[in-house]
């Protein structure tokens, strides 16, 4: 049976995806209920129900047919959580995906000051925002500086069904009580509990977020459209311009205004669709608020997005900015940030399905070597295992893991093999043993051990949601237990939406049973989460806290940035699936999931040798740097092409890491802000509204832009450079252009639209060396955009050792460079200590330093160093193109210099 699954997956694979396998809205009880309510529901307040303390607000809500409670509570810096649960005496408790934030109770601060008027109750937070609950109908409105900008059921779709003794099916509950889809029957032995509400933006002309989708970035108005649905499914060649869910969901959208952004994180893992709606003020319940701040509300852009999940309850989180920069750190603040990942995990990844055996992966590894090709990771899908058993070598193909990992080790790489949720059953696989003995697989409906087909063919699932069961995965990391392994081996997550060949929409039953008596309907989104964090921290744990772990997954919720790198999925080798990768992975980084990428060259199919060339240079500017293929597709090391593709690809790696210094800085200050690696132009740039949907080009941190070539045979490349009173410096040739506006750059083979943003420092390396731990402390080359003004530019560093947790202790260096007009005759470049804590004293020198846009005519330039006695500087100064070069200033990165240019 489970063969013919398989080859029924693999057959699917070389056709594209089978829509017929996956659930439309119509086709989905719930969403077709909740969808098809087109008059309000008729909640209300009770009033003498409310309680106000000095956090928040509780009260009772009701229509003719439900009673509900709600809870609003101010939080810390600017973010307000609205629960609406089913009231006293409900026949189940609902699930709450609390593990996805940073705290399960997030912190909360006291309101300013209450009111309870006739038909609303105010409330004045600690930080100036007002919360207004209108008692009839019910809403829950936000302002900031005393403006509208969001509201909860300002539509009145609020619908919410309770809990209740099974009952004679009736025509308006069909679906109710059970289900079916493809012959495969869900038996929903509790009824249905779904959830829905609308949510406004008001002020927003674009909604960002609730990946992953393979959709343009900006969200579409779904009213006369398929519904935004999030549930992690399994679908390989993905459909492009499609908002049918894939392989993770993280329920987060903001709202893009430009003085004001809002967010809302819609904290609940089961099955959820999100229509949007794109309006204006004056059409909806709120536009005598608006009118009252003295805006005519015609000219006021709204967004709606309205969610409905099929269980658990309505717990919102709503962060009220105002700008961009806070909405990421508030939303950070809840679900946590991407901890400092280990130096290796950004530099280059090979990886196939599947490199054969050992002299396969020593031929492959030596080939980067001989080819002079940087790779820092080498890693091995399910055919190195012992028949498809996790935690196994295969006995005849890896009979000595050990010697592969050392000789990969010898030359600064690493192992990455790959751990999938799905358990062989098989009496005689210690794991599957285990596992059943200890009671932590998922039981079917009948209360039995739930069995579904997947790669080892009859296989059981761990039970994710069992503490217990999630501790024991983390000790079977241990080298005692995951033998004939290292350090040097870290791990990939797959399949773990989860994948079952054989289960309704190639996934696990909803009426299966997880622990604490939940089905899997209620927790099904964060099943892949719990999996990739119990491997991650079996990872830290099997070194005694004291080694960074790598984990890539393929499904991932709110929170996952916490444990995990995430990648896009079994995408294929065209040029629609390069150019969806990057709106996908902005509305990942948009959603608080920095590190993230997509399969370099298309995981199906063959890619034409242009293609590849064009996808290698878009994913060395992308967080995650991985190439990776299908069994049933050519070979695709990069020396396997004709000669002048290979050189392409070398050069788009050898930029990669020509950029580490500047990546791993932006990775260690994401850590601080929760601010994305790849970012929006929206994040740097909110005062060009134009650019707010550009979904063909990116920056990397704020100071690099990026326009990959994306059409075959191009001839010219057309770059659009953001920002107001902005100047922009081609990598390439150093030429300054103002903003807002677009150019055209010639296309060759090595092109890609680089450009550098006036008023930034990036930091690079001088040479590049073939790992990143060969590149360690080497030298960097200073590259200063001078601002339009002529008088401004500041970057930062980051240093230390690339993969211990020293660094929690204060072995580390965080330095500020500036460079500043101090008046028509002086400029100086100063490099100064940002963090006093840092201890980490490198001998990273500077090799070079690059002023663009120096429009000042130099006479001479000399460095103060420790003792404070000037040293005169060799340069040179391009008149042209106003470029001055200092070469070998004699500064180090980690201590104090000051270079005075006199003009």
């Amino acid at each position: 049976m489970w063969r013919i699954a398989i080859a029924f997956l693999l057959f699917g694979s070389l056709c594209a995806v089978d829509r017929q396998n996956f659930k439309t809205c119509q086709q989905s009880g719930f969403c077709k209920r909740h969808r098809e309510i087109s008059k309000p529901t008729g909640y209300e307040v009770i009033s003498d129900s409310i309680k106000v303390n000095d956090t928040g607000l509780t009260a009772l809500i009701k229509n003719k047919e439900t009673t509900l409670t709600i809870s609003i509570v101010s939080l810390k810096d600017s973010t307000v959580r609205v629960v609406i649960d089913e009231n006293e005496g409900a026949l189940r408790k609902r699930y709450q995906p609390l593990d996805a934030l940073t705290e399960k109770e997030p912190a909360q601060t006291k309101f300013k000051k209450s009111k309870l008027e006739e038909g609303s109750t105010k409330l004045l937070t600690g930080d100036g925002n007002r919360i207004v609950l209108q008692h009839n109908p019910f809403r829950v409105d936000f302002y900031v500086k005393d403006k509208i900008v969001s509201s909860i059921n300002s539509k009145e779709t609020l619908h919410f069904e309770a809990f209740k003794k099974k009952v004679l099916l009736t025509d308006r509950e069909k679906g109710f009580w059970e289900e079916t889809f493809k012959d495969i029957k869900d038996t929903k032995p509790h009824g249905s509990s779904s959830v829905g509400v609308d949510i406004a933006f008001v002020g927003a002309k674009n909604l960002f977020g609730i990946p992953e989708h393979a959709e343009g970035y900006s969200l579409r108005d779904t009213r006369t459209y398929e519904p935004y649905r999030l549930y992690n499914l399994d679908v390989f060649e993905y459909e492009l311009n499609s908002p049918m869910a894939l392989y993770g969901s993280i329920p987060y959208l903001v709202g893009v205004h430009q003085k004001r952004s809002v967010g809302a994180l819609w904290l609940n893992a089961a099955e959820t669709w999100v229509d949007v709606e794109s309006t204006t003020a004056d059409k909806g319940n709120l536009a005598k608020e608006v009118l009252d701040a003295n805006t005519k509300p015609r000219e006021v852009p709204q967004s709606n997005a309205r969610f409905y999940s099929e269980s658990g309850l309505i717990d919102v989180f709503i962060t009220l900015g105002p700008q961009p920069n806070d909405i990421f750190r508030q939303l950070a603040a809840l679900t946590g940030v991407t901890p400092l990942p280990p130096a290796f995990a950004l530099g280059y990844h090979q990886s196939r399905w599947n490199y054969k055996n050992q002299k396969d992966v020593k031929e492959v590894h030596e080939g980067f070597v001989k080819n002079d090709i940087p790779l820092d990771v080498l890693w091995l899908d399910i055919e190195h295992t012992d028949q498809k058993a996790y935690f196994t070598f295969d006995k005849t193909e890896f009979a000595n893991p050990e010697d592969m990992i050392k000789d990969l080790a010898e030359k600064n790489r690493k192992l990455v093999t790959i751990v999938d949720p799905h358990i062989k059953k098989d009496a005689k696989y210690y794991i599957y043993k285990e596992a059943k003995k200890n009671k932590y697989l998922v039981k079917d409906a009948k209360g039995e051990n739930y069995e579904g087909n997947c790669w080892p063919g009859d296989s059981t699932y761990i039970d994710f949601l069992n503490p217990k069961a999630r501790q024991w995965w983390s000790e079977q990391f241990s080298f005692e237990k995951y033998k004939q392994t290292t350090n040097d081996v870290h791990i990939w997550n797959d399949m773990n939406e989860p994948s079952v060949f054989n289960g309704p929409e190639i996934t696990m039953h909803k009426d299966a049973k997880h622990h604490d008596g939940f089905e899997h309907r209620d927790v099904h989104n964060v099943y892949g989460f719990f999996q990739h964090s119990a491997t991650f921290n079996g990872l830290k744990a099997r070194s005694e806290n004291k080694v960074r772990p790598f984990v890539l997954s393929r499904s991932f919720f709110a929170g996952s940035q916490r444990t995990a790198a995430v990648w896009t999925g079994d995408n294929k080798a065209d040029w629609g699936h390069l150019k969806q990768s990057i709106p996908m992975l902005l509305s990942l980084s948009t959603a608080g999931l920095p590190f993230v990428g997509a399969d370099v060259g298309g995981f199906f199919g063959n890619p034409e040798e242009d293609l590849l060339v064009r996808w290698y240079q878009a994913g060395a500017f992308q967080p995650f740097f991985r190439g990776h293929s299908h069994q049933d597709t050519k070979r695709r090391e990069p020396w396997l092409f004709a000669d002048n593709t290979t050189d392409a690809i070398r050069n788009a790696i050898k930029t990669r890491y020509a950029f580490f210094p500047y990546w791993y800085t932006l990775f260690y200050e994401h850590s601080k802000t929760g601010k994305p690696v790849m970012r929006p132009f929206w994040l740097e740039f909110v005062e060009d509204e134009s650019s707010w949907d550009e979904d063909r080009q990116w920056m990397v941190g704020s100071g690099l832009l990026v326009k990959p070539v994306l059409e075959a045979d191009s001839k010219e490349l057309s770059i659009y450079l953001p920002g107001k009173r902005q100047v922009w410096y081609d990598w390439e040739t150093h030429k300054a252009r103002p903003s807002p506006g677009a150019v055209q750059i010639p296309v060759g083979l090595n092109t890609i639209g680089l450009y550098h943003r006036g008023g930034t420092i990036i930091p690079k390396l001088s040479e590049v060396q073939l790992t990143t731990k060969d590149n360690h402390e080497k030298p960097i080359v200073l590259y200063i955009a001078v601002n339009q003004k002529g008088d401004h530019a500041n970057g930062t560093i980051y240093l230390d050792d690339g993969e211990s947790y020293a660094y929690e202790n204060g072995d580390y260096a965080y330095w500020g460079f500036t460079f500043k007009k101090e008046h028509d005759y002086l400029h100086t470049i100063t490099n100064k200590n940002l963090d006093k804590k840092g201890k980490f004293d490198s001998d990273v020198f500077i090799e070079k330093i690059v002023i663009r846009g120096a429009k000042f005519y130099p006479r001479n330039a000399h460095i103060f160093l420790d003792d404070f006695s000037p040293e005169d500087l060799e340069f040179e100064f391009n008149r042209d193109n106003f470029i001055m070069e200092i070469a070998n200033p004699g500064a180090f990165v980690t201590r104090e210099f000051r270079i005075d240019i006199h003009s």
